[in-house]
């Protein structure tokens, strides 16, 4: 109860509440207790603005008014909530009987500044400037916002008509390298060469996110110096339609005013390209955005050159030491990519795929096709053995219904063919694992023997080699959902993984 919390009255006596003698005292002081709890009745600034407007049938009364009479000593802070301040509800009413005129007035002053005056934003708008350019000026001549930080509509017209000012917070705006080199009409790369001639420097160098992990810096240049540049070339002869007349990918003419370092990734493809040269194996050099940070690889022949000579080449190399920290070298994906040459060596792979009744069901269409050509081994429907259906969900899959295998042949005559097209090869599938459980599970149920095919060691999975290449998780295949289709898929899956990663260089 508000009273016991105030210290008006005690606590209860008992669980039920008073005894009688205490009841009969407290009765007698109501007037003293109540008065003690309308003194401590508060509320925000809000709620008394409505208190306010109720007491007085003054319209419009808003927290800004509460604020004025708050300032003018008329109402009492008795407490906060979630650091707002509260009000004595005694002292509005108080003030709303004895100055009912004077509020009127505030409200009615409020409403006119208003009127005559703009809050920042829209000061800014106005002016089409930002708000810190709007401080920034103000405070260099003078003018000062009004009540509410608000400035005189008068102030921000006299702002509009000075073309001096207007002029400077152009000038003073920063740009990043892309929109300096815009406002020259340049390329980006000779707007660097500008840079590294010393004609421009950067006011501030700011951190700009690009990824969710990555930030990078970025140097900021002042409007009118960039300006400067362009309407007084900065050394004799040069003229800018010169420059810019230079087509696309041809070197700039303002090389010879400046000698611009190798950008990082300027070094690391030219070390990956001597490797290629002095080695005599392809070098792949990928950039790994998420994680700024380079990854090379290489092809090996009889396992040279081994990760530590390439090491030993990159310490050695003057041209790396700023960059050595940023290279990873033997990346995961890079394995992937040689294996993946290796399956397409002529007679090293095969590629197989299956379709079944269910998950855990029977064959009912094989393939087998060459990896090196991509030449059809094997592409056969398969009759189920008598009383075995096809799942609902497997027909969605790939549409195959009894009435289509009616008369294809059973796997006992299928698993020769099979058998003979993958000895001695490396037998891929998508998901290995899956293929390599139905074609043992089929062969066992029919009584046959699966001969080769039952060593796990001659199976390899697409699927998760995908997984390495791109390092994301495992993802099914785009194929189609027919055996011989899906074959196509996991070669031209598998070829695109021998390509590797980033830019390649070749011996």
């Amino acid at each position: 109860m508000r009273a016991v919390e105030l210290g008006a009255i005690p606590a209860r006596c008992t669980a039920k509440g008073w005894r009688r003698d205490v009841a009969d005292e407290l009765a007698a002081q109501v007037p003293r207790i109540l008065a003690a709890i309308e003194a401590a009745e508060a509320l925000g600034a809000n709620r008394i603005a409505e208190l306010l407007e109720a007491e007085t049938g003054v319209e419009g009364v808003d927290r800004a008014d509460v604020e004025v009479i708050v300032t003018a000593g008329h109402l009492r802070q008795l407490d906060t909530y979630k650091d707002w301040p509260l009000y004595s509800v005694q002292d509005a009413k108080a003030y709303a009987r004895e100055h009912g005129d004077e509020l009127a007035a505030i409200v009615a002053e409020r409403r006119a500044w208003n009127a005559a005056s703009m809050d920042r934003r829209q000061a800014a708008d106005e002016l089409g400037w930002r708000v810190s350019e709007l401080s920034r000026v103000a405070e260099e001549r003078g003018i000062a916002p009004g009540r509410f930080g608000r400035f005189s509509r008068a102030d921000v017209a006299a702002l509009q008509e000075d073309e001096d000012a207007a002029a400077q917070v152009a000038a003073d705006r920063l740009v990043g390298p892309d929109q300096a080199a815009g406002i020259l009409e340049l390329r980006r790369t000779d707007w660097d060469y500008v840079v590294a001639a010393g004609w421009i420097e950067p006011v501030e160098v700011r951190e700009v996110q690009t990824g969710k992990y990555k930030v990078v810096d970025v140097p900021m240049y002042r409007t009118g110096d960039v300006e400067a540049l362009r309407d007084e070339p900065p050394a004799p002869g040069l003229n800018w339609e010169d420059v810019r007349a230079v087509p696309r990918g041809k070197p700039s003419l303002l090389r010879e005013y400046a000698h611009r370092e190798q950008s990082r990734a300027q070094a690391i493809h030219r070390f990956a390209a001597e490797l290629a040269t002095r080695e005599g194996v392809e070098v792949w050099a990928h950039w790994n955005n998420p994680d700024d940070f380079w990854e090379l690889d290489w092809d090996r022949i009889d396992g040279k050159p081994t990760r530590e000579q390439v090491r030993s080449a990159l310490a050695t190399d003057p041209a790396m030491g700023p960059y050595r920290e940023a290279v990873e070298l033997g990346a995961e994906w890079g394995s992937v990519v040689r294996w993946a040459r290796a399956m397409l060596a002529p007679g090293a792979a095969v590629i197989l795929d299956t379709e079944t009744t269910s998950l855990d069901g029977q064959i009912i269409e094989i393939a087998v096709m060459d990896a090196a050509t991509g030449r059809p081994l094997v592409d056969t429907l398969v009759k189920p053995t008598d009383g075995v259906t096809i799942h609902p969900d497997a027909y969605f899959k790939h549409r195959l219904t009894l009435a289509d295998l009616a008369d294809a042949p059973s796997w006992e005559k299928v698993l020769p063919k099979v058998r003979k097209a993958t000895k001695g090869r490396m037998v891929l599938a998508y998901n290995s694992d899956f293929d390599y459980g139905r074609v043992l599970a089929h062969t066992e149920q029919v009584g046959k023997r699966p001969m080769h095919l039952a060593d796990p060691n001659s199976w390899e999975c697409l699927m998760a080699a995908r997984s390495r290449f791109y390092s994301h998780g495992r993802r099914s295949l785009d194929g189609p959902h027919r055996a011989m289709g899906d074959c196509k898929a996991g070669r031209a899956l598998l070829e695109t993984m021998a390509e590797g990663r980033g830019r390649r260089h070749h011996p």
